[in-house]
């Protein structure tokens, strides 16, 4: 595990670093968008104010559009702008620009919209307690057996509940389109993860009007945590529209409040559980999930989301009869989309719950009924995929030592005899496949670009954008190490779509999994090809042959088949696995719950960078357990928020001290990090909450107002 320096530490510190604004052009105009104010209706009126000159103002509606007003991907139902009906606050109706920021965002405030209004949907439990609700394609597991469940087994049955949360990324969305008349040319600068998305996007909304759209990312993205996936095609779309049309170079950077309004979040969910046990082998014998997603207004990214959500909601168990269903609910609120965790943090949060219900009622502790419980070498995911592996139990067992959690369990028990505040440790387990499920990798069809010039420098192409976690570090430490070759004559460059192969989006952890594994296993190809030792000393022997380029495809294994219409089959190739157990103090006064600390022990394969993995992790942690305690926003019948003043982000303060282990650290193969840190934190402070009072909660976050209400409602004997 070596720790290679991040290449963008120094022009971070000293400022040179350039993020999406710092890029400028002298006749640049700027833009924003014009936004609906109604949850759901028909605009009747637009008034602009008029005390502004109106020609110096570029503006764009969805007659202006050559191609089509429809987003590509990754599902082809949401517009760029209104053309009909508005079907949630926060939709796009208009992209504005003006020379003069502060007066744009001015006119744009003044600017009034009259609406016909219509019943809305804006609430959670609204949306998806509502069975008529839903719509889109379902998915499902079918790993049901014929046997009926035994008259001694016992039946667990509960409903869970998650709510939206917030990427909060670092930067805001921004992006700058510059429309070139003469060479007829699209160029877009974009802080977005996916820059094939956005050129795809682009392409459709300005049809044949533009022979080419070049995106590029710029050098800082400024964190994105799965927010600037899908969302970075629409306003692209918008901002290259006003480029077109004003003949001018068009930035957009979108104000704080404006991209918490109207970006994507995490899906909102609804988990019913339904278990039976057998109480003499204390094993899950029977499961039935009805996992559901608030996808917003309109589906976009949520079936992918969907399908990832259901694939893990069995969380870590072997259970021999499981069905699980899949659905997608509509809400007047912005369509949910990417976040971290993609679909497992909501099935992991209830199951996780669930597992320490169970044990509860079944009067066994929680660690040793998932003891029982987790996946064994030759158990089967209920895909019918083989497990190969018990890392899962390796990654609990080492928690239990970690935490002490058995001294713990005793320590707390008698201070909460004596003491008004309660301390309390839970635990739970997670894991998450790595890269596309099945084929998915097989249709991407990845290719990786590698230019040696002739002074042995390395340009390593890949369309993965690094949104300030290390990937490209990581990258090229993974190429120039296989290769032997010296750090600094070895770089991956900033992804640019006339010059950088698609090597697929920088999403469901791929990025190291996939690509980071093709360039290793590349380079090594490379240097068996070419027969060298050391790069430099060919390079000088061999000048004629250089600068020469070297391409290769990602190839998918063949033995990995799985039916995605069915989800039958090997869903992934590799997983990694995680377990937590977190401590807290729960404050009888204030109803607050303190995190206190937090272990953590993942096994991701092999680990490249340890400072870079270790950051990625705590990150992931972090965010995983604010979405257990503390982030909350859309309260029903409000269906949006304003900022930061009313989403309790977690500050350094918040922070818990951490203690985090990387396990099976010799394999050959770096897998997965991204999602799984945010996958488990969430219900492990669920049930040391538990431990804490014996209040049993389904619904996150664990805010002081929830316990207030359930622990009067357990002091009033469930009144």
């Amino acid at each position: 595990m070596k720790c290679v320096k991040k290449f963008d530490t120094r022009p971070k510190l000293d400022g040179s670093w350039k993020f999406i604004d710092d890029y400028t052009y002298d006749d640049i105009l700027h833009g924003q968008l014009l936004y609906s104010t109604c949850h759901h209706g028909y605009i009747k009126k637009i008034s602009f104010p008029k005390n502004y000159n109106l020609s110096e103002f570029t503006m764009v509606s969805p007659k202006d559009i050559p191609g089509e007003n429809i987003v590509p991907e990754p599902v082809c139902d949401q517009p760029f702008m209104v053309d009909d009906e508005v079907m949630h606050y926060g939709q796009v109706i208009m992209g504005i620009a003006h020379s003069n920021r502060k007066l744009l965002l001015k006119f744009i405030k003044e600017t009034k919209i009259e609406y016909e209004e219509l019943p809305a949907i804006t609430g959670i439990k609204e949306c998806l307690d509502n069975e008529e609700n839903h719509f889109g394609k379902e998915s499902t597991i079918d790993h049901r057996t014929d046997k009926m469940p035994k008259e001694e087994w016992i039946y667990h049955h509960n409903i869970y509940y998650t709510p939206h949360q917030e990427q909060a990324y670092l930067e805001p969305q921004g992006v700058i389109s510059v429309y070139d008349k003469k060479a007829n040319n699209m160029f877009i600068r974009i802080t977005a993860q996916c820059p094939f998305f956005v050129k795809h996007g682009v392409e459709a909304m300005m049809g044949d009007t533009v022979d080419e759209v070049i995106v590029e990312s710029p050098q800082g993205i400024g964190g994105a945590f799965g927010g600037k996936e899908d969302f970075p095609s629409l306003f692209a779309g918008i901002s290259s529209l006003l480029s077109y049309k004003s003949g001018k170079p068009v930035k957009i950077i979108l104000e704080r409040t404006d991209d918490i309004q109207i970006t994507t979040k995490r899906h909102p969910s609804r988990v019913e559980l339904k278990t039976w046990t057998d109480p003499t082998t204390k094993k899950i014998k029977r499961c039935r999930i009805d996992y559901r997603l608030d996808a917003g207004a309109y589906q976009t990214l949520s079936p992918v989301v969907l399908a990832r959500g259901v694939l893990h909601s069995i969380s870590g168990y072997s259970v021999p009869d499981v069905f699980i269903r899949g659905r997608m609910f509509r809400s007047n609120t912005p369509s949910n989309g990417a976040f971290r965790g993609f679909g497992a943090p909501q099935a992991f949060a209830a199951m996780e719950a669930h597992v320490d219900r169970i044990a509860d009622d079944m009067n066994i502790d929680p660690y040793k009924f998932r003891k029982i419980n987790l996946f064994r070498i030759g158990d089967e995911f209920p895909t019918t995929q083989k497990v190969v592996e018990e890392n899962l139990s390796d990654c609990l067992e080492r928690v239990i030592q970690r935490s002490d959690y058995h001294k713990k369990l005793k320590e707390f028990a008698n201070w909460n005899k004596t003491h008004k505040d309660k301390k309390g440790i839970g635990i739970s387990v997670g894991y998450h496949g790595g890269g596309y499920t099945g084929n998915g990798e097989k249709v991407l069809n990845s290719e990786v670009k590698v230019i040696v010039d002739k002074d042995a420098n390395v340009k390593i192409f890949v369309a993965n954008t690094d949104m300030g976690q290390g990937a490209h570090t990581t990258l090229a430490q993974m190429f120039f190490e296989a290769i032997s070759h010296p750090r600094e004559k070895c770089w991956v460059q900033l992804p640019n779509t006339s010059k950088t192969p698609n090597s697929g989006p920088t999403v469901a952890s791929r990025t190291i999994y996939i690509i980071g594994n093709l360039l290793r296993k590349f380079a090594f190809q490379i240097k068996d090809d070419l027969g060298f030792d050391n790069l430099e000393d060919y390079v000088k022997t061999h000048q004629n042959e250089f600068p020469q380029e070297f391409r290769k495809n990602f190839v998918p294994d063949k033995s990995v088949i799985f039916d995605e219409d069915t989800n039958v089959g090997i869903a992934y190739k590799d997983y990694s696995w995680a377990a937590c157990a977190t401590e807290i103090l729960f404050h009888a006064d204030t109803y607050k719950i303190e995190l206190t600390k937090s272990w953590n022990v993942m096994d991701i394969g092999k680990v490249v960078n340890e400072k870079i993995a270790m950051g990625q992790a705590e990150g992931g942690i972090l965010q995983g357990l604010a979405y257990g305690v503390s982030e909350f926003f859309y309260k029903p019948g409000f269906g949006r928020m304003h900022g930061f003043t009313d989403y309790a982000l977690p500050t350094t303060l918040d922070l818990p001290e951490m203690d985090i282990e990387f396990i099976h650290t010799d394999s050959e193969i770096a897998k997965g990090l991204g999602e799984i840190p945010m996958d488990f934190p969430a219900p492990s402070v669920r049930n040391a909450f538990h431990n804490a009072t014996g209040i049993l909660i389904d619904e996150y976050p664990l805010i002081p107002e929830r316990l207030f209400n359930e622990l009067s409602k357990a002091n009033s004997g469930g009144k």
